[in-house]
């Protein structure tokens, strides 16, 4: 592994006298640090440890109170509200008190839209937020919103003084002000943020004795931070890849994890065009509906899932057997451990795809990222898929292009990946494939539709009513059940085909210590699980 850091690089750190300075590096420079406007990853690392949210969650989804500023909760039976019971005893970073006023205002600042808060839709179908007393609000809906505190882990991911932004107008973006262990300090551009301990912070011994101060350091590519890392130049990194978890894993004094991952990678099927869907002159026609479908399955049967993680992600990733995450209570049981790849299977359905009329030999082109590991997985499927045969052309396009792309009927396959910011399954079902315009292409008549897209597979409009009754049902179980139904439907018609979650890397040096089983709960960039510190 190529250092490009030299030893009197880490021998100058230390005549500054850098004593108890805790240093971690990021990649990329934040835009925004103020949490009602972020819509980056490098913002996120900051405004964690600047803030603390409303409800954090586990990566697996569940809320953790311990480390919210709500501390309890309770919706009514309907799901129609819910009473938020806040935690006593908190301050701003300008000595202020943290109380009910301040949450209502965070939430009334997101909603007016004047503000193009990129979060305002994540707080729901909200008819009215009122403070009860200094620490109780509660929050009434137009309709039930059971996710609310799943949506509100991201939306609400931090909490600032009521009165602190000047409409539009914030200078929380450069100057942030929250109740997190951590206070703003200074920012230089194009180069490091530094922040210092908040000595007046809720959770006892946070942040530690050791650390006197932190600084964000910007590394523009994976090499010279993990050089960094290794060099002692930073304690901790954001995520790395799987090439380098592994170098990673002999390196003298590295520790290192492996977390759930929120990176769903897919690949896209486009429903209104040959050979997975149907053409607009094609719609009612049950065999070319019935010749596209066995073309799908072919493809969700031939790729082999276990030889793309180790070979693209040298098997640190999680296969998907559905829509969603396969430990979770909600994906189907059914679905949880089907077999993935048969080749008996797949030659029928492609034998079949033939008998119906499709040309032979099935050929097709597959669009992906030119970044990253796009164009690996896209490469790899393609050489699966020769096995039978079949002919897969590979096209790299710049992502912004591929995007562009998939809002048209002229693609037929994509690989591309979508990150679960917010760990509601009911969120990804809607994006993914309810009547918004996706890039899947399965729709059925609606008016609230673009003019272009039309019914291509049946189902689909039972599938969004199934939708439209899991989104508003209170009781869990029913819910899970509707939820396990669509997911169910999905894989029947192959309306997508999903591939696997990319775990989530983690390393730092051996002078930082965390919390029993945090790493694995809030990864390493949340500081407040850091409980010593013993580096300069």
């Amino acid at each position: 592994m190529r250092l490009g850091v030299t030893a009197s690089a880490v021998l100058f750190l230390a005549m500054l006298g850098l004593s108890g300075e805790l240093r971690i590096g990021i990649s990329g420079e934040p835009w925004n640090l103020d949490p009602g406007l972020y819509t980056d990853i490098a913002s996120v690392w900051l405004i964690q440890n600047i803030y603390d949210p409303l409800v954090e969650l586990s990566v697996t989804g569940e809320p953790l109170p311990d480390y919210s500023l709500a501390e309890s909760w309770e919706f009514n039976e309907e799901a129609t509200a819910i009473t938020l019971h806040l935690r006593r005893g908190v301050r701003f970073h300008d000595g202020s008190e943290f109380t009910a006023e301040d949450v209502v205002y965070n939430f009334q600042w997101i909603l007016d839209p004047d503000n193009a808060s990129p979060v305002r839709k994540d707080l729901g179908p909200i008819t009215a937020v009122e403070a009860l007393d200094p620490y109780s609000v509660k929050v009434t809906f137009q309709y039930p919103f059971p996710e609310a505190l799943q949506y509100w882990s991201r939306a609400l991911i931090g909490i600032v003084p009521a009165g602190s932004r000047q409409g539009k107008e914030t200078p929380l973006a450069r100057h942030p002000i929250g109740t997190g262990p951590y206070r703003f300090v200074e920012w230089k551009k194009g180069s490091y943020i530094v922040l210092e301990p908040f000595t007046g912070y809720w959770i006892e011994g946070v942040p530690p004795e050791g650390i006197t101060r932190v600084k964000f350091l910007f590394f523009g590519d994976e090499a010279s931070k993990v050089a960094a890392l290794l060099a002692g130049e930073v304690h901790i990194v954001d995520w790395i890849s799987p090439r380098d978890y592994l170098a990673l894993q002999d390196a003298q004094g590295i520790k290192l994890a492996r977390i759930p991952g929120v990176q769903h990678q897919y690949m896209a099927l486009n429903l209104a065009s040959h050979p997975f869907g149907i053409t607009k002159d094609e719609v009612g026609s049950e065999e070319v509906i019935q010749r596209a479908l066995m073309a799908r399955k072919f493809v969700m049967y031939a790729i082999d899932r276990e030889e793309i993680r180790d070979e693209v992600f040298f098997g640190l990733a999680t296969i998907m057997y559905g829509p969603w995450y396969p430990d979770s209570e909600w994906f189907s049981p059914k679905l949880r451990g089907r077999v993935l790849h048969d080749p008996e299977r797949a030659k029928a359905y492609l034998e079949k795809y033939y008998e119906l009329g499709g040309e032979k030999p099935l050929s097709f082109k597959i669009i992906a990222t030119n970044t990253g590991w796009f164009v690996d997985v896209a490469t790899l499927i393609q050489a699966q898929l020769k096995r039978y045969s079949v002919e897969a052309e590979v096209i790299p396009l710049e992502k912004r292009s591929l995007f562009a792309t998939l809002k048209t009927l002229d693609w037929e396959a994509a690989v591309e990946d979508f990150a679960h910011g917010i760990p509601a399954v009911l969120r990804w079902l809607r994006f993914g494939y309810y009547k918004v315009p996706n890039h899947n292409h399965w729709y059925h008549a609606a008016e609230d539709l673009p003019p272009q897209y039309y019914p291509t597979h049946p189902g689909h409009e039972e599938f969004c009513r199934l939708w439209d009754l899991a989104s508003v049902e209170p009781d869990v179980e029913k819910r899970k059940g509707l939820v396990w139904a669509m997911e169910e439907m999905l894989v029947e018609n192959v309306i997508r085909i999903d591939l696997m979650m990319v775990d989530s890397l983690l390393a730092w040096r051996k002078e930082v210590r965390f919390a029993e089983g945090s790493v694995q709960l809030l990864g390493t960039l949340h500081l407040k699980t850091v409980t010593a510190f013993e580096g300069s």
